[in-house]
């Protein structure tokens, strides 16, 4: 019973906490860390764990506990959501998704890019950094791997009509990743970069083309340049990059720190093309009637 008085008589406080606190969703760790940091100010007994503590604010109302499996490798992760608060679906992503950041079509509506309200959230996690050595690109290489489908994410969770994919992303030491409005998501330069690289992921090549159309006036081609340069690609995206903004319009001066990294290979903007011609200016092909 003196558990219980004790919990009781706090618990004014520890809601105005979680109603108050800029979190809005927590993970294990973090709870177990607000337990220990605020055990001793809610004057919470010495037989009052850290699990007993999080029973106690769901069985409360304070907090609703989710569990969001996934499917694929990402597994199954627990998330502890304040109810007095309303997260949006971006930032719960962003919170299932350890060290994750929003990409593709996301980072397009964030943006503003986009009128399309998309169903697909897309959060980023970056791969370990893996040393190799490039072997030298070879035109038959490039010719069956855009073959080929594009190969897809298959670890997502349907969640209140919204759909979250986890993408398992190369190691970029987050290069052009910033926080807005707490949450993580690309800049306009690297969204660019990543929705030529995976047209899949941002409604296809037209959509893709409507996205650069819609970025005219808003982004630097300097500092697209300069991301795609850390990026580190094996295949040469730059020339789909300068193929879209060639189409958005951008004068043709303004593509040269694209232009001056070759066109030695005849490139793709997308995969398993059934029609395509090649665009003579980048040495790339598109779809036939784009």
């Amino acid at each position: 019973m003196a558990n219980k008085s004790r919990f009781a008589i706090a618990q004014g406080s520890i809601k105005s906490f979680f109603k108050s606190n800029s979190l809005k969703i927590y993970s294990l760790p973090q709870l177990n860390g607000i337990f220990e940091e605020n055990r001793i100010a809610w004057n919470l007994p010495n037989s009052m764990n850290s699990e007993k503590f999080i029973d106690r604010l769901i069985k409360a109302e304070i907090l609703r506990k989710v569990a969001f499996n996934f499917s694929g490798y990402y597994g199954s992760k627990d998330r502890y959501i304040a109810t007095e608060t309303n997260p949006t679906i971006f930032e719960l992503a962003t919170s299932i998704v350890n060290k994750g950041y929003l990409s593709h079509y996301s980072a397009v509506f964030i943006h503003g890019l986009t009128t399309q309200v998309p169903k697909i959230v897309y959060v980023t996690f970056e791969q370990a950094k893996k040393s190799y050595k490039p072997n030298k690109l070879k035109q038959s290489a490039v010719d069956t791997a855009f073959s080929k489908p594009q190969r897809t994410s298959n670890s997502f969770i349907i969640y209140e009509g919204f759909t979250i994919m986890v993408l398992n992303g190369k190691y970029t030491n987050r290069a052009g990743v910033y926080i807005a409005e707490k949450i993580p998501l690309t800049n306009i330069e690297r969204t660019l970069i990543d929705i030529a690289v995976r047209p899949d992921y941002a409604g296809g090549v037209a959509a893709v083309l409507e996205t650069y159309r819609n970025a005219i006036g808003k982004f630097s081609i300097n500092k697209l340049t300069a991301i795609l340069d850390k990026l580190e690609f094996i295949y040469p995206y730059h020339q789909a990059i300068g193929f879209y903004l060639q189409q958005a319009g951008v004068e043709a001066k303004k593509l040269e720190p694209l232009k001056k990294k070759g066109m030695e290979i005849n490139f793709y903007l997308t995969y398993e093309m059934e029609e395509k011609e090649l665009d003579l200016n980048w040495n790339v092909y598109y779809p036939k009637g784009m």
